[in-house]
């Protein structure tokens, strides 16, 4: 049950399709934002959060003594582990677990999977993105003025679109357990 239920946020090597007509439309804007909130309480909750407890635990009287900056300092933090997440994420799988839940898959603008290179560009390139205030109206406007591409898309020549889906939800699960089961298949024989 609970397999069936992450299937909705954990980006998989098998890409889907894109749709790269999809490219320009506002809705992909919208949905982008909506990943990048995911994407955000992602990394937030379970990379960020464990790492402020261990640094409570390690360093106590200096946690202490920083006081209600602690929750400054970690959203400070939050960027660049935001950052390294997307870039990594996107170019071993051209997808977040936000972009996953939107239907959202980043190609370069031929259609083709993102490359270490252009992941690397488009991610450096938020530090760019958010410098405005507020970020989020600068970056939206940035988005519906480039045809759906953000500074960071323009640079790497990268493009985030809607992804086909299989028409049933159960078909694309079972297709990935099957290709599992026969991996482990094949595990099992050569061991």
């Amino acid at each position: 049950m609970i397999d069936w239920k992450l299937d909705a946020f954990l980006p998989t090597e098998r890409q889907p399709a894109p749709v790269l007509e999809t490219a320009d439309d506002r809705d992909v804007v919208l949905a982008r934002g909506a990943a990048a909130a995911i994407d955000l309480f992602v990394c937030y909750v379970f990379l960020e959060m464990p790492a402020i407890y261990v640094a409570s635990v390690a360093f106590g009287e200096t946690y202490e003594a920083l006081g209600g900056y602690v929750v400054l300092l970690s959203l400070l933090a939050l960027f660049p582990v935001f950052a390294t997440y997307s870039f990594v994420l996107e170019w071993r799988y051209g997808r977040t677990p936000g972009k996953v839940n939107r239907g959202l898959l980043v190609v370069t603008a031929d259609g083709r999977p993102c490359t270490y290179r252009a992941s690397a560009v488009r991610n450096l390139l938020l530090y760019v993105d958010l410098l405005g205030v507020p970020p989020l109206v600068i970056g939206l406007v940035t988005a519906l003025a480039t045809d759906g591409r953000r500074l960071g898309d323009l640079a790497a020549g990268t493009v985030v679109v809607r992804t086909t889906r299989p028409p049933d939800h159960g078909e694309g699960v079972s297709a990935d357990t099957d290709a599992s089961a026969a991996a482990r298949a094949g595990e099992n024989r050569t061991n």
